[in-house]
């Protein structure tokens, strides 16, 4: 997962209990990597569940280790979905809850609503944030306890009934965050993608106060905010580009943003690039080619999974394959590389290694090789921007001073709606009630 995604965060891991069971509950956008990510970043011994019960039997034998201590991830709405709004839920959680809860003498167990956020998922090297959201008391009946999974799971995915909706809830996000830093250059110029969530449930949350009681000013902000980020879409643009533009864009910064750029390439040219290129552009190849050849009939968690499990079974046998060539490659005389040595020093060490060492060295540098370059190439890439940015800063066709002022209306309009506000995440936010949306309990700052 540290490889698939270049950035994972896990917020308030604190509410999971480690004293008693949980039903872990969530929406199911991201397919295989739902599972892997819970798994693999959720503390706590995990039950198997497959997301069906089968018989009486099965849902004994579940509850019966939930009532034990132990842990069960389960999604509620059946299927994997590329939906921007969760889809009606199914009772399994509510039945297992329920019966665990019958089955546990003391420490009762408790559900735990968990929000799964990615960048854009199913994208090689993009980002996801897990938010565990706090433990939820089981009582009730079937009925009544999964319909208050369903408003939990809902209000933990920040769900929306349109993909447009849910974008302009991070677009504005990104406006306010650009005027705060504005306003103080001391906050962090960069955030993390758990972050973000955060300021996305604000943002959503304010938004549908403001909806259901000023709807005029709402939809007249709405439609102010549609406008301005279809602008800076068409330029090519971020909210951040246009309050980060300096007073005076000289041409000494320009040749700056240059020089971090050719400098941040040189680095990956050698034997680092040499290596990354020989193990991982063929099974990328053919991760490529098997996708093309299955993928276009799949739906979209179906042709994720089919990806990483194809990488997952391609790149170890080639990461062998190559190592074995390079370690003849490095002991033979006549190899085409012997004459190198002389010119690079990470070749001259291996030829100085014992037989014995150089395969399994060669067998870890591969996939070594390949992290070390996305970091030189993510070095790269963020210095081409940076330059591709002062181009356009020094552009005059751009007209700067219309693009910030108007920005900048937009940006205290939506700031001072949150000010006036108490939203998630402030001193005195108390969380709704179980089941019910952030919005119900968004009050006005006295």
């Amino acid at each position: 997962m540290s490889t698939w995604f270049r950035e994972i965060t896990v917020i308030d891991l604190e509410n999971l209990p480690l004293d008693r069971g949980a039903i872990i509950v969530s929406w199911h956008p991201g397919g295989l990597f739902d599972n892997m990510l819970t798994k693999g970043l959720l503390p706590g011994e995990q039950i198997n569940f497959d997301g069906v019960i089968d018989d009486d039997d099965e849902l004994e034998e579940i509850a019966s280790q939930v009532a034990l201590g132990k842990n069960v991830v389960v999604f509620p709405e059946g299927e994997s979905h590329s939906s921007p709004k969760v889809k009606e839920i199914q009772d399994n959680a509510a039945r297992i809850a329920l019966r665990a809860c019958e089955l546990s003498a003391e420490d009762k167990p408790v559900i735990i609503p968990v929000g799964i956020h990615y960048s854009r998922k199913h994208y090689f090297r993009e980002r996801v944030a897990l938010t565990v959201e706090r433990p939820i008391e089981v009582g009730g009946t079937v009925e009544e306890l999964s319909s208050i999974i369903s408003g939990e799971i809902s209000r933990a995915s920040l769900s929306r009934d349109d993909w447009k909706d849910r974008e302009l809830i991070w677009k504005a996000r990104s406006i306010i965050r650009a005027e705060r830093r504005r306003q103080n250059p001391e906050l962090e110029k960069l955030t993390t993608y758990g972050q973000g969530v955060i300021g996305a449930r604000r943002v959503r949350a304010a938004w549908e106060w403001y909806a259901q009681n000023e709807p005029q000013k709402c939809e007249e902000l709405e439609s102010r905010t549609r406008t301005h980020m279809s602008k800076l879409d068409s330029l090519d643009l971020k909210p951040h580009h246009v309050d980060s533009r300096p007073n005076s864009v000289t041409f000494g910064g320009f040749a700056k943003s240059i020089f971090l750029w050719l400098f941040a390439w040189s680095f990956m040219l050698g034997f680092v690039t040499f290596s990354a290129i020989v193990g991982s552009i063929p099974p990328f190849l053919f991760v490529v080619c098997v996708d093309r050849l299955f993928g276009g009939k799949m739906k979209d968690s179906n042709r994720g999974a089919l990806k990483l499990y194809t990488a997952i079974a391609v790149y170890p046998i080639w990461w062998i394959i190559s190592a074995l060539a390079f370690t003849w490659a490095l002991l033979s005389e006549s190899s085409p590389i012997a004459g190198l040595s002389e010119y690079s020093i990470t070749i001259e060490f291996l030829f100085s290694l014992p037989a014995l060492l150089v395969l399994p060295l060669m067998i870890w540098w591969m996939p070594t090789a390949g992290k070390l370059q996305m970091k030189l190439y993510s070095k790269g890439k963020s210095s081409w921007r940076r330059m591709r940015l002062w181009a356009k800063w020094r552009n005059p066709s751009f007209d700067w001073n219309n693009l910030c002022s108007e920005q900048q209306e937009l940006a205290a309009d939506l700031v001072k709606i949150g000010d006036n506000l108490i939203l998630p995440g402030d001193e005195d936010w108390n969380e709704p009630s179980p089941g019910l949306d952030d919005y119900t309990v968004v009050r006005v700052r006295s």
